[in-house]
């Protein structure tokens, strides 16, 4: 009897062992591709005190992210969805709690994508900002301003990644395989044409020039709408969007340096090659250069990455009226970025004499309308001397000397004919030579 239980107690215990091992293979999981991982551009969430697509209340120093599609949101308090974020060696596991940035249907992380024609792993958002696709816009219309496809709490930013701008990390999407671990998320792709980060590359200034940084002294923004990118003079620039109507233009700044001494300077404007949607073809730039005021159009999207010469212009310092540049966001066009950086003022030194001339003579009552002008390369004409004499042999007197004005009424003729000469002086003081002969005269007058 005994020996009977005890046959039938092992042969019990071997079936549970052998149904433990069952179990054992069976719970045993199956191999696991790596999930994927991308090459995202990120920002920070930040809005402490709001309260998520989940329904969590924001917490300071919180830890979660937001992805623009409601079909990976995790439920409050869960971690259903989760992903790895990887940032100069630092790497942390966040659950998803939001919805956005900018988009909430955009699950770039799928093959079968909403926005299929866009390569999976590419932000929709990140394709309107750097290729204006959608117009630039987003799925609700809206102008996209960042490049970005995800963003981050507070506390995973800060402390967790040790973030302190925004910048592309490496997100994990661990739903869609098993987790790479701490410092082995790689991308899978490369990121696509036009994909890398905006470039802080030094810029550099003419040796001898004077710069005004956007942000330094000399640096003043004025309205509401302001945006910063990750590119320029010191790595940072800023813009705002063009608008075609003078009604709508709310933001503004200026540039005003101080000069070491009174003389002609080039001015440079750079332009910087990030920020915003592409850039305006039609930025206006207001030069003030001793009391008077010169408009300039530059063209920022064929300049960008570079230095946009405004021309040369006379400051005079203090004592002529500040000098100051002035950008805002009316433009010729609209929703376009205007790009505010670094301008800088570079010596220049005129050598060349102008060039002047009579352009016109016109019958005027009993006399003529003598009218005149003239080019200089550099530093702009600043007067005009006049010569005339009468014909057929008479010599040349002087009629007017060192005058700004470009026409004056001579006469009464008499029954005479004259002839006249111009020649200019620039702001340098150099001065033309007067010309052989005549520039025009009377015989050659329109009625």
């Amino acid at each position: 009897m005994i020996e009977g239980k005890l046959r039938h107690f092992l042969a019990a215990a071997i079936l549970m062992l052998m149904a433990a091992s069952v179990a054992q293979v069976r719970a045993a999981p199956a191999h696991q591709e790596l999930a994927p991982t991308y090459r995202i551009f990120a920002t920070r969430e930040g809005l402490v005190g709001h309260t998520t697509a989940n329904g969590h209340v924001i917490q300071p120093r919180d830890r979660f992210v937001a992805l623009p599609s409601w079909t990976v949101l995790s439920p409050k308090g869960t971690s259903q969805y989760a992903v790895r974020l990887t940032y100069n060696g630092r790497s942390v596991v966040v659950p998803v709690w939001d919805v956005g940035p900018w988009n909430t249907k955009d699950n770039y992380w799928d093959a079968n994508r909403r926005y299929g024609d866009l390569p999976v792993g590419r932000p929709m958002a990140h394709a309107a900002y750097f290729d204006d696709y959608n117009g630039g816009r987003d799925e609700s219309g809206r102008m996209v301003r960042d490049p970005n496809g995800i963003d981050i709490a507070d506390g995973a930013f800060w402390d967790d990644l040790g973030m302190s701008r925004s910048d592309y990390v490496l997100v994990t999407f661990l739903w869609l395989g098993a987790d790479p671990g701490p410092g082995n998320a790689v991308p899978i792709d490369p990121p696509p044409p036009g994909a890398s980060a905006p470039a802080a590359k030094a810029v550099e200034v003419e040796s001898g020039a004077t710069a005004v940084d956007n942000g330094a002294n000399g640096y003043s923004a004025s309205g509401p709408h302001w945006d910063q990118a990750a590119c320029g003079m010191g790595g940072s620039s800023d813009y705002t969007l063009s608008t075609s109507d003078p009604a709508k233009g709310t933001s503004a700044a200026s540039w005003a340096p101080q000069l070491s001494a009174a003389g002609f300077y080039e001015l440079r404007a750079y332009v910087p090659e990030c920020g915003g949607p592409t850039a305006t073809r039609s930025a206006r730039y207001r030069v003030s250069h001793d009391g008077a005021t010169t408009d300039v159009v530059i063209d920022q999207q064929a300049n960008a990455g570079q230095w946009a010469s405004l021309g040369t212009f006379h400051f005079g310092g203090d004592t002529n009226g500040q000098p100051r540049v002035d950008l805002g966001d009316v433009t010729g066009d609209a929703s376009r970025a205007v790009r505010f950086d670094a301008m800088a003022w570079a010596p220049r030194t005129d050598t060349t004499p102008p060039n002047g001339t009579v352009t016109a003579i016109a019958r005027k009552d009993n006399g003529y309308q003598i009218s005149w002008g003239g080019t200089d390369d550099m530093s702009g004409i600043a007067t005009y001397d006049v010569q005339v004499r009468q014909l057929p042999k008479g010599g040349w007197t002087d009629w007017k000397q060192g005058v700004a004005d470009t026409g004056a009424w001579f006469g009464p003729d008499e029954g005479k004919q004259f002839a006249f000469r111009v020649r200019a002086r620039d702001w340098a003081s150099n001065l033309e030579p007067w010309p052989e002969g005549a520039d025009m005269d009377t015989t050659q007058a329109a009625p």
